[in-house]
């Protein structure tokens, strides 16, 4: 992957926590912006993967840094005005880059 690839913003969101109450939490809030690489699923990846509403669509290629390695499943991308749920974050392999899977489907969290 090539910086010059990054030729979209995602935008990462997080549930903000609610004073007092350690088990719930509140609305999803902006976490960080970064420049990124997306990468959709063929056609024929998204029919294998099952059913089409909630196959993964595709992968994040963002900068390794110590922010975005702390993102998880229960946060949210947001690319091209598309809200996705991440469904994995590949560990370092110290290449500089981090891929992250994300679908269309609703966190359920």
């Amino acid at each position: 992957m090539q910086a010059g690839q990054l030729d979209k913003r995602v935008t990462f969101m997080r549930r903000e926590r609610v004073p007092g109450k350690p088990a719930d939490r509140g609305p999803f809030a902006e976490l960080l912006k970064v420049a990124c690489a997306f990468r959709p699923l063929s056609g024929r990846a998204l029919a294998e993967a099952g059913s089409l509403t909630d196959a993964i669509e595709g992968s994040i290629c963002v900068r390794d840094t110590a922010r975005t390695r702390g993102l998880t499943v229960a946060d949210r991308a947001v690319i091209d005005g598309r809200d996705m749920s991440i469904e994995s974050v590949q560990p370092s392999d110290r290449s500089g880059w981090l891929w992250i899977k994300v679908s269309r489907r609703k966190a359920s969290a």
